[in-house]
C-alpha cells in the first residue's frame, strides 16, 4: 500500500528496526483459514489451522496462497506478494503478511527448531542515492505448550527475527535474486525452562511469522524499487523424542515380557 511521502533517513531507520524487532502492532483487515495439513507418513509433523492475514493489504486477494505439505515441510509459492514504488513522486510500498499455525508432531519425533525459508527476486534501477532501496524482514514468535508430549503449566515464548536489505549503489540492476533464513533454535528457551536439549524434544506449539517487504524511491522519475516474494517454506527441524506417556508403559510392558522369557 504506497505511502505517499518523503522517506527521511529518520523514518528510514525507524523502518528499519520495525523489520528486525517485528514489534509494531498487527491489525488484519481479513484472514483466510487454510486448514490443517499433514504427511505423516512419510513426515512427522502436522500444521494445524493454518491462517494468513495482513495489516497492510486486504486479504483476500492472498499473499502467500495456499500451502502444500511434502514430508515434514510445509512450501508455500507466492504470486500477489510484492512491493514497488517508482519515481517521480518520492515514498514507499510496504507490504506486510502474517501466518498463524499450530504445529505437533508424531508419536516418537519433536523438534529441536523451526527454520523460516524465503526467496524471491528485486530490481533497482534509474539515477539516485542508496536511499532507493528494498528490504525484507520474517518476525516470528513460537509459544512452545508440550515438551516430550506433556503439556506445560507455563508454555515457552521463542522470538527471533533477521532480515535482508540492499540499495540502488551497491546492487542496481534488474530481476536480481535474493534470499534468507530465519532459524528459530528452542535449545536455549528449552534449557533456560530446566530441559535438556540433547533430549527434550518440543512436540507442539503454536507459530505466528509476520513477513514484511518494502521498496522505497527517490524524487527522480527514472528510479525503481520492486522486491518480489516468490518462495515460504517452514522448515521444521525433526529428531527422536521422549515416547508419550502412553508409550512409556507399552515400552516397559514389553522389557518385561523379554526379560520373562530370558529367564525361562
Amino acid at each position: 500500500m504506497p505511502i505517499t511521502r518523503i522517506m527521511t533517513s529518520k523514518l528510514l531507520a525507524s523502518l528499519a528496526a520495525v523489520l528486525i524487532a517485528g514489534q509494531a502492532a498487527i491489525q488484519a483487515d481479513a484472514a483466510i483459514l487454510y486448514g490443517d495439513f499433514s504427511d505423516i507418513p512419510p513426515g512427522a509433523v502436522m500444521y494445524t489451522d493454518v491462517t494468513e492475514s495482513s495489516a497492510s493489504d486486504p486479504v483476500p486477494p492472498p499473499l502467500y496462497g495456499g500451502p502444500s505439505i511434502f514430508g515434514d515441510n510445509l512450501d508455500f509459492d507466492p504470486t500477489g506478494f510484492g512491493a514497488s514504488s517508482v519515481g517521480p513522486v518520492p515514498g514507499a510500498d510496504l507490504t506486510e503478511g502474517q501466518l498463524n499455525f499450530g504445529f505437533m508432531t508424531a508419536a516418537g519425533s519433536g523438534l529441536s527448531s523451526l527454520a523460516i525459508n524465503e526467496s524471491g527476486d528485486f530490481t533497482l534501477v534509474g539515477n539516485g542515492t542508496a536511499t532507493t532501496s528494498i528490504a525484507a524482514g520474517i518476525f516470528a514468535e513460537i509459544e512452545i505448550t508440550h515438551v516430550n508430549f506433556t503439556a506445560l503449566a507455563n508454555p515457552i515464548t521463542v522470538v527471533a527475527s533477521t532480515q535482508f536489505s540492499t540499495d540502488l549503489v551497491a546492487s542496481p540492476g534488474l530481476n536480481q535474486p535474493w534470499g534468507q533464513t530465519l532459524l528459530v533454535d528452542f535449545g536455549p528457551a528449552l534449557a533456560n525452562a530446566g530441559f535438556d536439549p540433547q533430549i527434550d524434544t518440543v512436540t507442539k506449539g503454536e507459530a505466528v511469522v509476520n513477513n514484511t517487504l518494502v521498496a522505497i524511491t527517490e524524487g527522480d522519475p527514472s528510479t525503481v524499487a520492486q522486491i518480489v516474494k516468490k518462495d515460504f517454506k517452514v522448515l521444521p527441524g525433526v529428531g527422536d523424542a521422549v515416547p508419550e506417556p502412553g508409550s512409556l508403559a507399552l515400552i516397559a510392558l514389553g522389557a518385561t515380557a523379554m526379560l520373562v522369557r530370558r529367564r525361562r
